[in-house]
């Protein structure tokens, strides 16, 4: 049970990369969705999932395509915000203000 919702988790991850790698928002968001599930139902599913070291080795696996999806969040998000400067230059005005992370205003 445990292999098939780690299967499932490392499938979506991948699916998740290839929706980032397109121009599709939809397909990201519903990529995310479906990560959010098969998270719930391995942590639903219980029992120490890393006793096994297979299963470390594909926890690790689908930790490095985490990875790669942040990565990508990043670059889209840094481009986003790059155009958008460029529009309000392009407008005659200062680059708007954005939220940090903490929620204050600023970049």
């Amino acid at each position: 049970m445990t292999l098939a919702l780690l299967d499932r988790l490392q499938a979506c991850h991948e699916e998740l990369i290839g929706a980032l790698d397109g121009p599709d928002a939809a397909a990201v968001e519903a990529s995310v969705a479906r990560i959010r599930d098969a998270v719930d139902e391995l942590r639903a599913a219980g029992g120490d999932v890393l006793n096994d070291p297979g299963n470390k080795s594909r926890a690790e696996h689908i930790a490095k395509l985490a990875e790669a999806a942040r990565v990508r969040v990043n670059f889209l998000t840094d481009l986003t915000r790059q155009r958008g400067d460029a529009l309000d230059a392009a407008r005659g005005r200062e680059a708007a203000a954005l939220y940090g992370r903490d929620g204050s205003r600023g970049r």
